[in-house]
């Protein structure tokens, strides 16, 4: 494993992969061009800090799982 990461974010859909990224504002900018509706970068930020694992329904209907795996 790289030891230069210290965070790793994923959203999947459908037992894919969608959307990853070591840093979670990048995390969040390109989750809001695959699932719309996102709340802002803040409220993820303090959500991961005590949790995680959570949930996102987007306007579509489409359940998205987004985890911090580091």
């Amino acid at each position: 494993m790289i030891k230069d990461i210290d965070q790793l974010y994923v959203a999947q859909t459908d037992n894919k992969v969608l959307v990853y990224s070591t840093n979670l504002k990048d995390f969040v900018i390109s989750l809001n061009s695959v699932a719309k509706n996102l709340k802002p970068y803040m409220f993820y930020y303090r959500l991961f800090k005590k949790i995680d694992y959570m949930e996102h329904v987007a306007e579509d209907g489409r359940k998205f799982y987004l985890q911090k795996v580091i």
